[in-house]
C-alpha cells in the first residue's frame, strides 16, 4: 500500500491495522474437517481437508509429539495474512493418539500436536485440498511380534466380486483366565506406538493379572455387541484387546477381528488381519478357521474397497460430540512520523504525528461437531462461527457463520448427501455456500454427484443461484481419477457463470498429481488451468511443482461494477443490455498466472533444507466504461530457502528460518524470518519470531521493517490459556518522503477443547 499523507496513513491503520496480528482480519476459516481411518492391521490415516486449495510443500521431523507441515495456499484471492488462525480438535478415536490441528503457524506451517509420541508419513492426496498423515495405529499385534501385514492390492475395478460363502463363524470363547480385582477402565490407556529409532514402547503400568482381568472385559464386553450387532463397539473394545500387551485373550481377538471386518464389508482389511493372525499364530487354535474364512473372501475390486457391502442389521450406536471454544482479546497501538520535503523554493520540512489505538476487538470461536454412526448410517452435525467485537467501532463488528450443516450417509445404499453451509467440495464450486449436496456410488468405481444452492458472499448485496452435476472417476493407486462437471449460476434472473471442466487425480505411494480445466460457455473463456505435483523420492527428497493459470476474480457479471459506478448490474443490463455488460466483465478480469517449483533435502537427522522459485504476475485490463485500460503488474520473481531444525536444545523444540529474495518490476527486497519454538514440560509452550524486511525501488525510496514478537501458552487438561505481544518498527527514507512507524500489540484468550 503507498500513502501520501497522515490521514491516508490513518485511514489505512483503521481499515486494515490487524494486519500484524495473526487472525484479526480474516478472509474466514481455512480448516475444513478432520476425518481418521483405519488403513490395515498397522496403520491409519489422518485426513485433513482444507476449506481452500493448498500445496504440500515438506513437513519435520518424521517422530514426536508435534508435526508440523509446510503447505502454500494457491488461491491467488486468499492471502494468509488474512487467514484466522485457528485450532480444530480430532473426533473422537481408538485409532490414533489425541491431537490438534493449528493453522497458520510458522507463517505457512500446520501444527498437528498429538498427546503421545508417535511416528507418520505425510503425502498429497489426489487433489488440492487435502493431506494424509500415515501413522501407527494403536493396535500392538504387529508391535508385539514385530511382523507387517501383507499390502493390499485393489484388482482391476471390473473384475468381479465372488458371492461370499458363509463359513462357521470363529468361536468368541476362551477357557476363563484368572480374575483379580479389576482396574477402571477409566485408567486404562493403549500404549503409545514406538518412536521412529525403532525403540519399542514401555509396556503400560499395568500387572500381568490386571492385563488379564482388562482384557477379559473388553472381550465380554465385546461379545456383547457381537449379539447386538453393534460393530463399530465390536471393534473398538477387540482394537482395545489387542492394545493391551499379549494374554489369552489377543489370539481369539485377532481371529474375530477378521470376521468383524469381513461382517461390515471391509474385505481388504479383513484380509489383512486374517494375514496377520496367520502370521501371529500360524498353528492357534482358530488357525484353520482363519484359513476357510480367508478361501471365502470375494476378489478385493474398487467396489468393496470403497463400498462396502454391509450387514442388514445396523446395531445400536452413540452420539459423540467434540470441538472446541475460544476468546481471544485483541489491541493494538501505532505511532507516526511523516516528514515530507518541501517543494522547490521552500526551505520548511512538514512534520505529521499521528498516535493512535488501532486495535481493540473480543473474538470468539465456536466448534462444535455431533457424530451418530453405526454399521449402516453415519449422521454428523457440524457448527462453526466467529463473532468479531469490536470497541473502537460498533459498525464494524460482525458475525461469521462458516459452517452449518448437516450431513447423512448410507452404505448399504451408497450415498451422502448433506445440506446447509458448507464448503466447496470440487466439481466446479469454487465458494462456500448455502444449499445440499449429494451422491451416489452407481458403479465399482463411479460416483455420481449433484449440487444446487447460493454462495456466501459476506457484505455482498447481490445474490446468486447455481446447480451443478459431476461424475467421479474414483482414483485408485496408480491409476487415474477424473471428475467431469457442469455449473450453471444466475443472478437477477441471468446466466452468470456456466462452466463445463473437470478435475484429474493421480497418486501413489510416493506421487500425486492434480490438475482442474475450467471453461465458462457465456464468456468463451478459461476460467481456470491449473496442475500441482508432488514426487518424494526414496532417498527423502520431496520435489514439488505447480502452475497455474486462471482469471482473477472469476468471470461474472459483477466483475462489471467498477466500470458503471453507482449502478446496479440489474439496471446496468437494463440500460446497456446483457451482452454489453458481460463484454465490459470480461474486459475488466484480469488473467493471474503463477509457477512455482521445490524441493526439499533431509540434511541431516536434526535438519531440513528446502528452496523453491516462484514467478507471478497479474494481466492488465481493457476499457471498459468509465474505466481506463490498466497496465499489468510484471512478472515478480521470489526465489526463497527454508531451514527447518527439530530437537535442536530440547526434545520437541522446533527452528525455522525463512530467508527470500524478491524482485518485482520496480523494486528489489530481502526478507529474512527466525522462528523458535519450543516445549516446557507437556503445559508450556514459547514462540518466538523476529522477521526483519529491506526494500529499494526505483526512486531510491528504502524500506526497513522489524517485527519482533513473542508468545506463551500454558495447557490445563482441555484448556490452553495464550497470550501473545509483538511490535514493528517501520522506517521508509529517500528522496520522496521520510516516514518512521511503531506499532505495538497484545493478544490474549483461551481455547476450551470439548471432548
Amino acid at each position: 500500500m503507498r500513502v501520501h499523507s497522515i490521514k491516508d496513513l490513518g485511514r489505512a491503520l483503521l481499515l486494515g491495522g490487524a494486519f500484524l496480528v495473526p487472525g484479526f482480519a480474516c478472509a474466514g476459516e481455512a480448516l475444513d474437517r478432520i476425518e481418521i481411518q483405519s488403513v490395515d492391521a498397522e496403520n491409519a490415516e489422518i485426513h485433513i481437508r482444507f476449506a481452500t486449495p493448498i500445496q504440500l510443500l515438506r513437513f519435520s521431523p518424521t517422530a514426536g509429539k508435534v508435526l508440523r507441515i509446510f503447505i502454500r495456499q494457491t488461491n491467488p484471492l486468499v492471502a494468509e495474512t488474512d487467514l484466522m488462525q485457528e485450532t480444530v480438535v480430532a473426533p473422537p478415536t481408538d485409532l490414533v493418539p489425541h491431537f490438534t490441528v493449528t493453522y497458520p503457524e510458522l507463517t505457512n506451517g500446520l501444527a498437528v500436536v498429538f498427546d503421545t509420541e508417535t511416528r507418520w508419513r505425510v503425502r498429497a492426496n489426489g487433489d488440492d485440498h487435502t493431506i494424509i498423515i500415515t501413522l501407527p495405529a494403536l493396535h500392538p499385534a504387529a508391535k508385539t511380534a514385530a511382523v507387517t501385514a501383507p499390502a493390499v492390492t485393489a484388482a482391476p475395478a471390473s473384475a468381479p466380486a465372488a458371492a461370499p460363502v458363509a463359513p462357521e463363524p470363529i468361536p468368541a470363547q476362551v477357557a476363563p483366565a484368572p480374575t483379580p480385582t479389576p482396574v477402571p477402565l477409566a485408567t486404562e490407556a493403549a500404549p503409545a506406538p514406538a518412536p521412529a529409532t525403532g525403540a519399542e514402547s514401555a509396556p503400560p503400568a499395568l500387572t500381568e493379572e490386571q492385563v488379564e482381568a482388562t482384557a477379559k472385559r473388553f472381550m465380554d464386553d465385546g461379545r456383547q455387541a457381537l449379539a447386538a450387532k453393534d460393530l463399530p463397539r465390536v471393534v473398538n473394545r477387540l482394537n482395545r484387546t489387542l492394545s493391551l500387551p499379549t494374554n489369552t485373550q489377543t489370539e481369539p481377538a485377532q481371529a474375530l477381528i477378521g470376521e468383524v471386518r469381513e461382517l461390515t464389508g471391509e474385505i481388504a482389511k479383513a484380509k489383512a488381519e486374517y494375514d496377520l493372525y496367520l502370521k501371529l499364530f500360524p498353528s492357534g487354535p482358530n488357525a484353520a478357521k482363519v484359513k476357510e474364512h480367508l478361501a471365502h473372501l470375494p476378489a478385493i475390486t474398487a467396489r468393496n474397497v470403497t463400498r462396502a457391502a454391509v450387514p442388514l442389521q445396523a446395531g445400536p450406536a452413540e452420539w459423540t460430540y467434540y470441538g472446541a471454544l475460544s476468546q481471544y482479546y485483541y489491541t493494538g497501538k501505532s505511532q507516526i512520523e511523516v516528514i515530507t520535503p518541501p517543494p522547490p523554493g521552500q526551505l520548511n520540512f512538514t512534520t505529521d504525528n499521528l498516535s493512535m489505538t488501532d486495535q481493540n476487538a473480543l473474538i470468539t470461536s465456536v466448534d462444535l461437531n455431533a457424530r451418530r454412526r453405526d454399521g449402516i448410517r453415519d449422521t454428523r452435525i457440524v457448527f462453526r462461527d466467529t463473532d468479531t467485537k469490536n470497541f473502537l467501532s460498533k459498525g464494524r463488528s460482525y458475525n461469521r457463520l462458516y459452517s452449518a450443516y448437516v450431513e447423512q450417509s448410507d452404505r448399504s445404499i451408497g450415498y451422502t448427501v448433506r445440506a446447509g453451509r458448507q464448503n466447496p467440495i470440487g466439481g466446479g464450486i469454487l465458494s462456500r455456500f448455502d444449499g445440499i449436496y449429494g451422491n451416489y456410488l452407481f458403479a465399482d468405481g463411479w460416483r455420481a454427484n449433484a449440487v444446487a444452492g447460493e454462495p456466501v458472499e459476506f457484505m455482498s448485496p447481490y445474490k446468486r443461484q447455481f446447480v451443478g452435476v459431476s461424475v467421479d472417476r474414483l482414483a485408485q493407486p496408480e491409476q487415474i481419477g477424473f471428475s467431469p462437471y457442469l455449473v450453471e449460476q444466475r443472478m437477477d434472473g441471468k446466466t452468470d457463470r456456466r462452466a463445463i471442466g473437470t478435475e484429474v487425480r493421480y497418486f501413489t505411494s510416493q506421487a500425486s498429481a492434480f490438475g482442474m480445466l475450467d471453461y465458462d460457455t457465456v464468456y468463451r473463456d478459461l476460467n481456470i488451468v491449473m496442475l500441482q505435483g508432488n514426487y518424494r523420492a526414496d532417498a527423502g527428497t520431496n520435489y514439488f511443482t505447480y502452475f497455474d493459470h486462471r482469471k482473477t476474480p472469476p468471470l461474472s457479471l459483477t466483475n462489471a461494477i467498477a466500470g458503471i459506478p453507482g449502478m446496479s448490474i440489474k439496471d446496468a443490463i437494463t440500460t446497456l443490455g446483457l451482452e454489453q455488460v458481460r463484454a465490459d466483465a470480461k474486459a475488466l478480469t484480469a488473467m493471474s498466472d503463477m509457477l512455482a517449483i521445490g524441493f526439499t533435502l533431509p540434511f541431516s537427522q536434526r535438519w531440513m533444507l528446502g528452496a523453491d522459485y516462484r514467478a507471478a504476475r497479474i494481466s492488465g485490463t481493457e476499457a471498459a466504461g468509465v474505466m481506463p485500460a490498466t497496465q499489468g503488474s510484471g512478472v515478480n520473481h521470489v526465489i526463497s530457502g527454508q531451514a527447518i531444525g527439530n530437537n535442536l536444545w530440547l526434545d520437541n523444540d522446533v527452528g525455522v528460518v525463512n530467508t527470500s529474495l524478491v524482485i518485482g518490476q520496480n523494486y528489489t527486497g530481502e526478507a529474512l524470518g527466525v522462528n523458535y519454538v519450543f516445549v516446557r514440560g507437556d503445559p508450556w509452550r514459547f514462540d518466538t519470531n523476529l522477521r526483519f524486511y529491506h526494500q529499494k525501488d526505483d526512486t531510491g525510496q528504502i524500506q526497513n521493517r522489524l517485527s519482533p514478537s513473542f508468545k506463551v501458552a500454558y495447557r490445563w487438561k482441555t484448556v490452553t490459556l495464550e497470550c501473545e505481544v509483538g511490535a514493528e518498527d517501520v522506517r521508509n527514507h529517500g528522496p520522496l518522503r521520510q516516514e518512521t512507524s511503531t506499532r505495538s500489540y497484545l493478544y490474549l484468550g483461551y481455547r476450551w477443547e470439548l471432548r
